[in-house]
């Protein structure tokens, strides 16, 4: 039997089929379009809200961590960095502060001791300018703009010379210290950066909560209340000791399942409205079928018909609700992430991020729940009208179902 080639003659039918059904065929068309526009909508907003408010924390708390303890002991230190699943550490030292210069006598200026991963690692996302490099003599400290203008030096550059009266656990002293760097970004600004020699003699100990700041950056980037519970009891923390962790950490558990229902929800929605309308139009359709079977149409090319059909509403509300998605983020997403508590101020005036996998991973979505309704009303319904049409005892042009 030679093929008959007869894909634009079906494809010309679909067309007129969804022609002659507007009705059915807008509603439809809007069920997919609100559906890809919400999930595309949702999508962004998670993608967004995570991205920013990783971009706040970051800023805010000055450095890229999960987790901050109050006190490191020797051990706690090893214990940390032989965890696989801890991919960074760093540690902080809080050894004095300004206690007055020649321009002020009331200066609110501290004297920090960052270590080499706290400094080059987990600040470098929060700096955007720095001069000079950081302090490795006892009389060289790292300053801030607003630091020296607290100190009413905001003239002074690198390498200049400061003149201070300052604090420490041993008491309060004189010295002349030597501007060896300058630095500009987020995070906490009013404080000098100054030597691991300075801090030895300082009195201090990385042990006391007082001073010592053990940070923690985890592979996870997720991770539930309980998770974090049972690492703060593996630390054995001491009675002076604290460990936090991030808020975003554990409150993404709850935002994310929130977005997965929200997405659950939608396609649920969308494909038992698809699945409904195409069960009545189906329903309501038996003798045209019928009719095509006896002037020799298959079962297969009436599905591929109705296939073609749902690909052409598929394509139009796919992509119109997706556009209509982008459109809308301009102006709806950055009033909603804003409503969840990032502030401008720390991400900058873009407020929306988006990408390709979005986009993606919407028509997807979208794609499988209509193919889901499609394929389920073609096997269960479909297939048994057409045997019920072929039946002799059943009249194509009266009476029937």
């Amino acid at each position: 039997m030679l093929k008959n080639p007869n894909q634009k003659v079906l494809k010309r039918m679909a067309r007129n089929a969804l022609k002659v059904n507007r009705r059915k065929t807008i509603t439809l068309l809007l069920a997919i379009l609100l559906s890809s526009f919400l999930v595309f909508t949702i999508f962004t907003v998670g993608d967004s809200y995570f991205r920013l408010q990783k971009i706040q924390n970051i800023r805010m708390s000055g450095a890229e961590f999960d987790a901050i303890m109050y006190g490191v002991t020797d051990e706690q230190r090893q214990m940390c960095e032989n965890n696989p699943d801890i991919v960074l550490t760093g540690t902080v030292g809080v050894c004095g502060w300004v206690e007055k210069t020649d321009q002020d006598s009331t200066p609110d200026v501290g004297l920090i001791w960052a270590d080499d991963e706290y400094w080059t690692q987990m600040m470098e996302p929060v700096r955007e300018k720095l001069e000079g490099r950081y302090p490795t003599a006892l009389d060289e400290i790292m300053v801030t703009k607003s630091a020296l203008k607290e100190c009413g030096y905001e003239d002074l550059d690198v390498g200049d010379t400061l003149a201070m009266s300052y604090g420490t656990h041993e008491g309060i002293f004189t010295g002349t210290f030597r501007i060896c760097g300058i630095w500009d970004g987020y995070g906490p600004k009013k404080q000098f950066y100054v030597s691991k020699e300075f801090y030895d003699q300082s009195g201090w100990k990385l042990s006391q909560a007082a001073s010592g700041r053990y940070l923690m950056d985890f592979k996870q980037k997720i991770m539930t209340k309980t998770e974090q519970n049972a690492f703060i009891e593996s630390m054995n923390l001491g009675k002076q000791q604290n460990l936090f962790f991030m808020e975003d950490l554990g409150a993404s558990v709850q935002i994310l399942a929130g977005l997965i229902g929200l997405i659950a929800v939608t396609c649920l929605c969308a494909y038992l409205l698809i699945y409904n309308i195409m069960y009545l139009s189906v329903a309501g359709k038996v003798r045209y079928y019928g009719l095509l079977q006896t002037i020799g149409m298959t079962e297969t090319q009436i599905k591929r018909m109705m296939k073609e059909q749902m690909l052409l509403l598929g394509l139009a509300g796919t992509g119109t609700g997706c556009l209509l998605g982008v459109l809308v983020s301009f102006f709806l997403i950055p009033v909603v992430i804003k409503s969840l508590g990032i502030k401008s101020s720390y991400v900058g005036s873009v407020m929306i991020c988006f990408h390709p996998v979005i986009l993606i991973a919407t028509v997807l979505l979208v794609g499988t729940t209509i193919f889901l309704a499609t394929f389920i009303i073609l096997m269960n319904l479909v297939v048994d009208l057409l045997y019920k049409v072929a039946d002799p005892r059943i009249s194509l042009t009266k009476g029937g179902d």
